[in-house]
């Protein structure tokens, strides 16, 4: 885990870096150079006007947004999650130009689709993560300014792999709306470099130290430092006691686990025991300052920190049995964690060497994307059994991702099913260079 690589500097020569400052004479001349290559290579028109939007908000956040970042932290922070996020990007926008080219369409409608779909993928990444933890992570009562920092700061994570797929694919058909594109060819000549993202994209949890596993005791465990969420959420649950609670079908909270060898193992405790009282405190369900609903679990959970942060843990049973835990000496380092950022790196590296040899055996335009997601639903769905930072969601029992994982598998399973009806045919590669539509960014 490494959230920060490294700090820039605020000022260089008396002159800030955000603000009215370097960064944005950087951007204005990068935005002038961009286009003029533009009108130079195919003049003032609709193409080259819709790069305007994005130079004009950038410029936005690095005048008006940036400085409020930048006065925070001392400096520009470079966070490892952005850098494997941009690396992602490059990586997944630079593989799809070279494999259009093969197929014979030119890489600028590539680097045009990137543009299409980078920012609503970003913007529905983070926005389904807001929503997702509106109250615990974003809302500052009475400070609208704090919370609208809080849901743009996405640099330190918080962007969620589903709403950006949801996003980039509205952004996607948006594209090929506009130009007449295939849409289902389009995706499939794509949709390795989904994955090869998504696998560098994963690193950068890794170094952020989101997206955790639960406890185990494989050889390739991993464990996180004094702070880090893995860390806070095994304080919260009562870790490193040995104990950790859940809530049984009649709403009661019960013991869930106990661990070999913990504090808690050779007590009064046993697997199932009700607990009515934590530190002589009934966890009862309601509500926060704020008006948010929790539940009895949550109570409990917090009571559990509070017990973490002062190394006794005093839990009084259905029966009135009294059993009190002394927490070992604490530990600078979380307990040893699954490495589910590094089993989802390598789940989107099969599935993107998969994705890419299986694409010229195609007989069938949207079979490789079909084929792809439905797989990375079935994975995604099981990757979440081993993860403990998301929670039930809407009482299903499932968490948010495992709900949406079972909407795109049957999504992907009727537009397999619906696509393989039709005669087999392909668009690409194309046998001229005629453009698939009348638009030069289809063109080679």
């Amino acid at each position: 885990m490494r959230q920060t690589l490294f700090l820039i500097p605020q000022e260089f020569f008396g002159l800030p870096l955000a603000g009215f400052g370097w960064l944005l004479i950087l951007w204005t001349i990068i935005s002038l150079v961009l286009l003029a290559v533009l009108i130079r290579r195919q003049g003032w028109n609709k193409e080259t006007a819709s790069y305007l939007p994005m130079i004009i908000i950038v410029a936005v956040v690095i005048a008006f947004g940036l400085p409020m970042f930048v006065a925070q932290h001392g400096g520009i922070p470079i966070r490892g999650y952005g850098v494997m996020l941009l690396a992602a990007v490059v990586a997944g926008v630079s593989f799809a130009a070279h494999r259009a080219q093969k197929m014979g369409l030119h890489p600028d409608a590539i680097y045009s689709l990137a543009f299409w779909m980078f920012i609503p993928g970003i913007l529905g990444a983070r926005v389904f993560f807001v929503i997702q933890y509106w109250n615990e992570l974003f809302y500052v009562e009475g400070n609208w300014k704090a919370t609208f920092f809080n849901a743009i700061n996405f640099t330190e994570g918080g962007l969620v792999v589903y709403g950006s797929l949801i996003g980039a694919a509205i952004g996607f058909l948006a594209f090929c709306y506009r130009y007449k594109l295939p849409a289902l060819a389009l995706a499939d000549l794509i949709a390795p470099s989904l994955f090869l993202g998504l696998c560098l994209g994963r690193i950068g949890c890794l170094l952020n130290g989101c997206c955790y596993g639960g406890v185990c005791e494989y050889p390739w465990a991993i464990s996180f430092p004094e702070g880090s969420p893995p860390y806070q959420r095994q304080l919260e649950n009562g870790e490193f006691f040995g104990v950790r609670l859940t809530q049984n079908n009649r709403g009661d909270i019960a013991i869930g686990k106990i661990r070999k060898d913990s504090a808690a193992a050779g007590t009064a405790l046993s697997v199932g025991d009700v607990i009515v009282k934590i530190n002589g405190v009934e966890p009862k369900a309601g509500k926060d300052k704020k008006g948010s609903e929790y539940t009895a679990l949550d109570a409990a959970n917090r009571l559990m920190l509070d017990s973490s942060r002062e190394g006794l843990l005093r839990l009084q049973k259905s029966d009135d049995t009294l059993v009190r835990i002394l927490m070992p000496n604490a530990s600078k380092w979380s307990l040893p964690v699954h490495p589910t950022q590094i089993y989802a790196s390598l789940n989107a590296l099969i599935l993107f060497f998969f994705a890419a040899y299986y694409y010229p055996t195609r007989k069938h335009d949207g079979e490789v994307i079909a084929i792809s997601l439905g797989i990375y639903s079935i994975t995604r769905y099981l990757l979440e059994l081993i993860r403990t930072d998301e929670l039930s969601f809407a009482g299903t029992g499932l968490t948010i991702s495992q709900n949406v994982s079972i909407v795109i598998f049957a999504l992907a399973l009727v537009a397999l099913l619906y696509i393989r009806r039709k005669p087999p045919h392909t668009v690409w590669p194309l046998q001229s260079s005629q453009p698939v539509s009348g638009d030069k960014v289809t063109a080679k």
